[in-house]
């Protein structure tokens, strides 16, 4: 084989090369935005899988994706469940997440982000808008959190839910409300 035989194989599979990766990255940029709003689609990340803390509050959170819009940066956490459902634990979640962003990144962060809810079974995604609690009502989970911790709180108030419940690390000090409740 010529040099110039040699010159153009490598050329041809150096192009190849570069359009199968321009393909594959064009599909798992179409897989990120699968499910998202909009309003969303084709915007910037700004954050992906990072985690933030407010030192002056005492608050840790890992977010999913900020995303940057002309409004500010808009929260998304992303679920898989069987139940295509929003749940407080996830408007409490994200609310953290936003005064961690605010205070640490120094940025703007809506009051209104996004759940996207993947079904376990077929892969389907629906976002779900939710309205974000005020900085005085996370600062007051977070007292009533440190007070059960620290047990300041004679018998803590069973969840309404029995399987969140069943979770919490703290069941043993609800026991006997929690078996009435089973």
């Amino acid at each position: 084989m010529g040099d110039g035989l040699v010159a153009l194989l490598v050329m041809i599979l150096f192009i190849a090369s570069a359009a199968l990766f321009a393909w594959r990255g064009s599909r798992v940029r179409a897989g990120d935005e699968q499910g998202l709003p909009a309003e969303l689609r084709g915007a910037e990340i700004a954050f992906a899988e990072m985690t933030f803390r407010s030192h002056r509050r005492r608050l840790v959170a890992r977010l999913d994706r900020a995303y940057r819009t002309s409004d500010g940066l808009q929260l998304v956490e992303l679920k898989t469940r069987a139940r295509d459902a929003v749940y407080m634990s996830d408007v409490i979640e994200l609310s953290v997440q936003r005064i961690a962003v605010e205070d640490e990144a120094g940025e703007q962060v809506s009051g209104e982000a996004w759940v996207v809810v993947q079904n376990s079974q077929s892969g389907t995604r629906r976002p779900h808008k939710v309205r974000l609690l005020g900085i005085g009502e996370i600062m007051a989970m977070s007292e009533r959190y440190s007070d059960v911790v620290r047990g300041k709180v004679g018998r803590p108030n069973p969840s309404r839910s029995l399987s969140q419940c069943a979770q919490c690390s703290h069941r043993a000090r609800c026991s006997a409300t929690f078996e009435d409740r089973g």
